[in-house]
């Protein structure tokens, strides 16, 4: 019987130690806390939202610079710029700034 204790105990402590100290982290990561608490854009929107996570980057280049990259993301675009052998069935994403990409349709 005093395993059976030890062990809920511990499965306990690492239940209590994921949601004091793991999850709010994933909840956040990489985000200051003013960004963390923050009203965002939609949020008046969802007025009682069932799950909040704001999660961020910090990227030293002006938003113009950034845009180009971000506007040719996507399937049969330039790639996600991710781990392209998970999720570009092995197609390497652009290094590159794509001209065909950046058209208003």
């Amino acid at each position: 019987m005093l395993p059976l204790l030890y062990a809920f105990l511990a499965l306990a402590l690492v239940v209590i130690l994921y949601l004091t100290v793991i999850r709010p982290r994933q909840l956040t990561w990489g985000a200051t806390q003013k960004e963390a608490v923050g009203a965002l854009p939609g949020d008046d929107i969802v007025k009682a939202p069932h799950f909040v996570a704001t999660r961020a980057i910090t990227i030293q280049a002006p938003p113009a610079e950034v845009w180009q990259w971000l506007v040719q993301i996507g399937s049969r675009r330039a790639g996600w710029y991710s781990l392209d052998f998970i999720d570009n069935g092995n197609v390497p994403s652009s290094r590159d700034i794509l001209p065909q990409f950046h058209r208003y349709r």
